[in-house]
């Protein structure tokens, strides 16, 4: 069967991350949020933007 040499490694990653995390979620959750605090990469926010309402506090003119 045909193995695929970059998933194989993926995986060996995500194995060893998780074993350092001790296979918690709760764990590895903290310690990305942490890396995310640390580190310098500017980070992209693509949640739309809500802008305000127009207010109708303007006058009529009548």
């Amino acid at each position: 069967m045909y193995q695929d040499e970059v998933i194989s490694e993926l995986w060996r990653i995500r194995d060893a991350y998780a074993a350092e995390n001790h296979h918690d979620l709760k764990e590895m959750l903290a310690d990305l949020q942490k890396r995310q605090l640390q580190s310098r990469a500017t980070l992209v926010d693509r949640r739309p933007v809500r802008r305000p309402e127009a207010t109708t506090d303007a006058p009529t003119g009548t």
